[in-house]
């Protein structure tokens, strides 16, 4: 068993194998990776958040990916709970020190990738050679960069006032403040 800690976060690998990952498994690429790490429990203060059957890294990036061995499981997957884990992969991705992020649910006998709650759904037969899209693990450079793009637009400077911007000032500091 392999542990990572930082702060209140826990990865943790569980030493079992299920048999129909197996299938999961041989259809990843790892050519293009640094590390991989299978079955990984996250937890925060001793409770689990979410479970990834692969996480895999490069660079600065970090892929968390979670595989349902049939249609069935991931339509009984409602589509907070995808968005719950991919909010916790950001977080997880932040803590352990990587920029960009992706949490992907692979899924065995779907026919073409959709969407649920926010994460890209694959057919596991569309796994090998798939390169998923890294989102920012850090919210804060996003706003600042659609602020930035926002108050250079040449027709929106005459409108600026420094009561919009102390206001936009203020939604980023919460920002940050929240996790911290």
């Amino acid at each position: 068993m392999v542990v990572f800690r930082s702060g209140a976060y826990t990865l943790k690998t569980r030493p079992d194998i299920i048999e129909t990952e197996k299938e999961f498994r041989d259809n990843l690429d790892l050519s293009q990776i640094n590390g991989v790490l299978f079955n990984v429990l996250a937890l925060k203060n001793s409770s689990v958040l979410a479970e990834y059957d692969a996480m895999m890294w490069k660079e600065n990036q970090v892929w968390f990916v979670e595989y349902k061995d049939s249609v069935g499981a991931v339509k009984r997957m409602n589509a907070k709970r995808a968005q719950q884990v991919s909010d916790t992969s950001r977080n997880l991705a932040r803590i352990f020190g990587f920029a960009e992020y992706n949490f992907t649910i692979v899924v065995n006998g779907l026919e073409e990738e959709t969407v649920k709650g926010g994460a890209t759904v694959l057919p596991l037969d569309k796994l090998n050679g798939f390169e998923p899209d890294y989102y920012s693990a850090y919210v804060e450079l996003d706003y600042i960069s659609k602020l930035l793009e926002k108050y250079s637009r040449n027709d929106y400077q005459s409108e600026v006032s420094g009561e919009k911007i102390i206001s936009d000032l203020n939604k980023l500091k919460n920002m940050i403040e929240q996790n911290i």
